[in-house]
């Protein structure tokens, strides 16, 4: 049985790759393929009613997320409403109208024209006109309840058509079952007519021609070659604009197999609503799958945001490090990581860039605790945008102190600083980080002993901030200095303060430290004799 060898490539044909292998996993043809390396080899048997699998596969992973699903979810409680009662009615009248919208939207509308194509009997339509005139609201149950019942009956079509205008349009439009004059049409038969017969019969075909597919250099007919111009923001309508290519010749052509590659797209990607994120890796197919293998079954993503997913992504990788070390794969372990999402409103989508570096990553799995430790604060993407970005925490460090926000995880951002900095000697200045904050919860605990004035120290802290803001040393240890001198009590003689004055460098992480100490006991008798926090 002849084989097909796929390639990884750039980015949007390896996230086709990677929706490719999904699919062939979610109906059981693992039998019907094998990975080598950087390549994804499958038998040309997988393709046989494909367009079966895809659809399936594609129902299967984005479901949940449907309008179809939230229609089928209000069924127990349309049938479970007390309707002798007026919220029950107010609360039928609500779910009916969620419905009455979603059958009259264009993309049910055209659903039910494929349905009519099969000669259906039941018209959802008529059902709609008669619960507008019916005033019993038991009748109308039964009336809403058929509607829904013919949703549900025919979940291909209307399931996929959220799917469909939600997903697939978000990475590639005007073909098979998203050309407009086809959008009435069965979606299977659609999909098979423009990217499985054509696959499988190039597979069949004998072959003498000198063009050659962009993607993976097999030879194609002029008859065979497919354009690109349906991909999303990547490919160019040839017919249309041959201006850009040398000498009018256009040369921008794939292959019928690398064009059913692409049509797999939307599943390469984690798709949170509308917006997309993909892990790029060009080492192995191997790799690309783990590095893109945060979504679990229970995972609910409509309660995650786009920016989430993408830490969890990192941190996923974080953890991977060590697990590749154990597995000694340690040489395909990438130099870096190219992170693409696919972002923006319906109408206005975008693809991002974002290549993480060796170094960046290797400070990520240093802070491992200190970013899991921020997970839960409103503060961590900003901490991991300044790290990924190479922008300094102290800004954000300030932020908190001024907005006395969050206090508690400030120590975590510190230490994150220290170890952007890098240098040999990080263990030691963790020591005179820990100085410094000590430092700043002693003169703390003497304002609440000695029952100094608080307002004194208040601005003592303020004026601090400003020092630090500004990046003024000279400032900082003026009031260092001075107000020490004013309580009467010894400056601080520890290594840190050495280190604070001599390394201007560490000036404003050692500085941030001793507020940071400073702020982080309240004016609570219980507070300034308690233990430790628990904090890294």
């Amino acid at each position: 049985m002849e084989e097909i060898k796929i390639r990884l490539n750039d980015f949007l044909f390896n996230s086709g790759i990677l929706g490719l292998y999904k699919i062939l996993i979610n109906v059981e043809k693992e039998e019907l393929m094998r990975i080598e390396g950087n390549c994804l080899i499958i038998k040309t048997e997988a393709l046989d009613n494909f367009e079966n699998d895809y659809i399936k596969t594609m129902i299967d992973t984005y479901e949940e997320t449907t309008k179809w699903y939230s229609i089928i979810q209000k069924k127990e409680s349309i049938n479970n409403l007390n309707l002798e009662n007026e919220d029950a009615q107010k609360i039928f009248d609500e779910q009916y109208k969620f419905i009455k919208n979603a059958m009259e939207s264009n993309s049910y509308k055209a659903g039910y024209e494929i349905l009519k194509n099969k000669e259906i009997q039941e018209n959802p339509y008529e059902d709609i006109n008669l619960i507008k005139q019916e005033k019993d609201y038991k009748e109308k149950r039964k009336l809403l309840l058929n509607i829904v019942a013919h949703i549900e009956g025919n979940k291909e079509v209307y399931c996929m058509k959220d799917i469909i205008y939600t997903k697939i349009n978000c990475f590639w439009s005007n073909v098979a079952f998203l050309n407009r004059n086809a959008n009435k049409n069965d979606i299977k038969e659609e999909y098979k007519k423009v990217f499985v017969n054509p696959a499988i019969e190039y597979i069949n075909s004998s072959r003498k021609s000198d063009i050659t597919c962009i993607e993976c250099g097999n030879l194609i007919t002029k008859k065979e070659a497919m354009g690109m111009s349906w991909l999303n923001d990547v490919g160019v309508d040839v017919n249309r604009k041959k201006s850009g290519f040398w000498n009018f010749n256009e040369d921008t052509y794939i292959c019928p197999i690398c064009n059913l590659v692409y049509s797999c797209v939307p599943l390469g990607f984690t798709l949170i609503g509308s917006n997309g994120i993909f892990v790029n890796n060009n080492e192995s197919i191997k790799s690309l799958k783990k590095y893109n293998s945060i979504l679990k079954t229970e995972r609910n993503l409509k309660e995650d945001t786009l920016e989430e997913v993408y830490g969890e992504i990192l941190y996923n990788f974080i953890n991977r490090t060590e697990q590749l070390a154990n597995e000694k794969m340690s040489s395909n372990e990438p130099k870096n990581i190219q992170v693409i999402k696919r972002v923006g409103a319906k109408d206005n989508q975008k693809y991002e860039f974002n290549m993480i570096s060796k170094d960046k990553l290797e400070i990520l799995k240093k802070c491992s605790d200190n970013f899991k430790n921020l997970m839960s604060s409103n503060v961590y993407q900003e901490v991991l945008n300044n790290l990924l970005e190479g922008k300094k925490q102290y800004n954000t460090i300030y932020k908190l102190l001024r907005e006395n926000k969050n206090i508690s995880v400030i120590k975590n951002i510190i230490i994150i600083q220290l170890n952007s900095m890098g240098g040999i000697n990080v263990q030691d200045r963790k020591e005179r980080i820990e100085e410094m904050i000590n430092e700043g919860e002693n003169l703390k605990k003497y304002f609440y002993f000695e029952k100094e004035n608080q307002n004194k120290l208040k601005s003592y802290i303020y004026k601090l901030q400003g020092a630090l803001k500004a990046n003024n040393i000279e400032e900082f240890m003026k009031l260092f200095t001075l107000f020490y001198g004013s309580l009467g009590k010894p400056m601080p003689n520890c290594k840190a303060v050495k280190v604070l004055i001599e390394e201007p460098e560490y000036f404003r992480l050692l500085g941030y430290s001793y507020v940071y100490g400073l702020e982080k006991l309240a004016d609570k008798k219980q507070e300034i004799k308690g233990g430790n926090e628990n904090e890294e």
